[in-house]
């Protein structure tokens, strides 16, 4: 039953986010196909990984670097038509960096622009520093490979078999239409969660090291934090998980380091009034609501049930796997009832499911971590793995 309700919320999470984009440019007919497809691919897949996992068999690292060269290959034929916006309007997440980037190198505010789609920026400070490098490059689209890279380094860390990273990396990034169109046009959403999470991995990792290895994990996680503000949600499972970890004196003081870098590269840039400018940025975020009622009040509803689920986190044993699953849920909390209002009132905004792409990735590295234990079965997880590592 463990294995069957996997399967499915797996096939749900990418069901999920790929019935948008299918619909949109298929046929009914050959759209409904498509998805069973889809899906029946992934409940045979996990099947097949069920069987090599109980084996014990590891793959050669060769499949990842052809999946590796696949989207790479994706990216150079699929990058320049988006570009030109031939198919429909495109993505306008790469522009938003180059515009905020723009006005910073001319010394100007840069939430006063506007995307070629006439939409405001929305990548926050930290986003905008790691793109920096490659802005002088010219080519700001250009971090998606570095971070591809890194996150194929993580999934192959995260989960015990490398069979179970090439899944969900071939699941949810080339078979999600969605993920890939982000990737493909340059946008930096998924790159977000990429480094997010690369640096919440550091920093569990650096819990159980030296102070002076921390202090480096703790910086980096706080720029990464200072990209979208969905991300805040994570920092109280994190609290949590740390408290449990490592002593409430240490754990205070890696907090303490990680707002004063969230704090030292936001604040700077919403100068001289910070503060009154932060709160008009993220106030961007309530045309999202605009379909639902008002006398719900999801702009501070919304957030504060996120919050609620969050803390329930501070009573359950911690590891970095529920971590994710819990921010699964607190975004999918924040992000669900916006996407499925615009669905219901707008034709033209009705496929933006993708939105839902940084909850599915994260659910499902939980749901196939917790498939690859079930499958290999609990005598054959090391004693850090039943603690709950």
């Amino acid at each position: 039953m463990r294995r069957f309700l996997l399967i499915f919320s797996v096939c749900a999470a990418w069901a999920l986010i790929s019935w948008a984009p299918i619909y949109k440019y298929l046929t009914h007919g050959k759209a409904t196909a498509a998805m069973l497809l889809g899906i029946l691919f992934i409940a045979i897949g996990m099947r097949w990984l069920d069987r090599i996992n109980q084996q014990q068999r590891q793959i050669s690292a060769g499949w990842l670097l052809l999946l590796f060269l696949i989207l790479t290959a994706a990216f150079a034929v699929l990058y320049p038509i988006s570009l030109k916006h031939t198919l429909n309007a495109g993505s306008d997440r790469e522009d938003a960096l180059r515009i905020e980037l723009n006005a910073i190198h001319h010394h100007q505010y840069p939430y006063d622009a506007r995307t070629f789609l006439g939409n405001p920026p929305t990548p926050l400070p930290g986003a905008m520093l790691l793109a920096a490098p490659f802005f002088a490059l010219r080519h700001i689209a250009w971090q998606n490979f570095l971070w591809l890279v890194l996150f194929f380094v993580f999934t192959i860390r995260f989960f015990r078999h490398r069979v179970t990273a090439l899944f969900f990396l071939a699941v949810f990034l080339l078979l999600a239409p969605a993920n890939l169109s982000d990737f493909t046009s340059g946008g930096d959403y998924l790159t977000n969660f990429f480094y997010l999470v690369i640096a919440i991995a550091l920093f569990i990792w650096s819990l159980n090291r030296p102070l002076h290895a921390c202090i480096p994990a703790a910086l980096f996680f706080g720029v990464t934090l200072s990209s979208r503000v969905i991300y805040v949600a994570i920092l109280i499972p994190l609290l949590a998980l740390t408290l449990q970890r490592a002593s409430r004196s240490r754990a205070i003081a890696l907090f303490v380091v990680v707002l004063i870098a969230a704090g030292a590269v936001t604040l700077p840039v919403f100068a001289p009034h910070a503060f009154t400018h932060l709160l008009q940025q993220l106030d961007q975020n309530a045309t999202k609501l605009r379909y639902i009622p008002t006398a719900l009040h999801p702009g501070w509803t919304l957030p504060l049930l996120a919050m609620i689920v969050a803390c329930t986190t501070f009573f359950v044993r911690m590891s970095f796997p529920r971590l994710l699953l819990t921010f699964s849920i607190t975004s999918f909390v924040m992000l669900a009832p916006f996407v499925v209002s615009f669905a219901l009132h707008s034709e033209k905004l009705r496929y933006n499911f993708s939105y839902l792409g940084v909850c599915t990735l994260s659910f499902s590295l939980w749901a196939l971590s917790r498939y690859e234990r079930i499958s290999m079965g609990s005598s054959h997880w090391p004693p850090e793995v039943h603690a709950g590592y």
